[in-house]
């Protein structure tokens, strides 16, 4: 049975270092050779996924943002894309400020990704901003007005904030038409942040799954995930694992429990699959 196996990156696949471990890697690899098929589904982008997979020898596009974005690691090229139509963003942007809100806008452009934002607000957007620059060598634009910036290729808007900061937002984005949201706690801020992102309806976990799985002939899907962010892709796949780390949401959601990210636990499940 042709089957795809894909796992969430931070809190699940990555150790609590964001880093894959060396075990990981050569286990994963290991399952690639002897035709197994592995690919990633993150709420990341393609500048630091690419990077941090680099080691991997994935043989299945990657989902990136939470699902907006198919992503050719090979090739560096953009397969499949939801954008946010102009009066979407507009809505996503002017509904942020009532809230005194503000973050990152994506836009994609040309193969092409760009980041803006307005100003660093708190110490996680600026650990973001500051490990995304400085490991990643990631670019970002500041911008006074993000409600200035061309809105015909906006695919995504992220922020970074308090949980009771975000929820007036997020009460409105979600039973907005045509928007989907990802509202989970950040895993390496030590302070009680969470993010709030929000992008087109049809740029979900579960879109990108199922269109792995229809465009590639998939008979199983097999995932791993730890945090909210990853229930949209346990709802498309046939077996959903959670990490023992994971939210109790998550591991209530899941048809099993494995191992936690710093025990490695997605790689000691596929390695047990192999050698059955």
């Amino acid at each position: 049975m042709k089957t795809l196996y894909i796992s969430d990156l931070d809190g699940t696949l990555l150790n609590n270092q964001a880093e894959l471990s060396p075990y990981t890697i050569e286990t994963i690899n290991e399952f690639i050779k002897k035709g197994g098929h592995f690919s990633v589904a993150t709420a990341r982008t393609a500048a630091t996924v690419t990077k941090i997979l680099s080691s991997l020898h994935l043989n299945v596009p990657v989902v990136l943002m939470n699902g907006v974005i198919l992503y050719d690691m090979e090739k560096k090229q953009y397969l499949n894309t939801w954008y946010l139509s102009p009066e979407t963003a507009a809505f996503i942007l002017d509904t942020a400020k009532r809230f005194h809100l503000t973050g990152f806008l994506y836009e994609i452009k040309e193969n092409a990704l760009s980041t803006y934002y307005e100003r660093l607000i708190n110490q996680g957007m600026t650990d973001y901003y500051t490990e995304r620059t400085v490991n990643f060598g990631k670019t970002f634009i500041q911008t006074d007005d993000l409600l200035t910036i061309d809105r015909s290729n906006i695919i995504y808007y992220a922020m970074l904030d308090r949980k009771e900061a975000l929820l007036p937002a997020y009460e409105i984005y979600k039973d907005t038409p045509g928007i989907a949201t990802a509202f989970y706690r950040d895993n390496y801020c030590e302070e009680e942040l969470w993010f709030l992102e929000v992008f087109s309806g049809y740029g979900t976990k579960y879109n990108a799954v199922k269109t792995l799985r229809e465009n590639l002939g998939y008979e199983k899907v097999v995932c791993f995930g730890d945090n909210l962010n990853d229930l949209p892709m346990f709802k498309a796949s046939d077996v959903s694992l959670a990490v023992a780390n994971a939210k109790d949401e998550v591991k209530a959601a899941a048809d099993y429990v494995i191992e936690s990210n710093m025990e490695n636990g997605v790689a000691n499940w596929l390695k047990n699959q192999s050698e059955k």
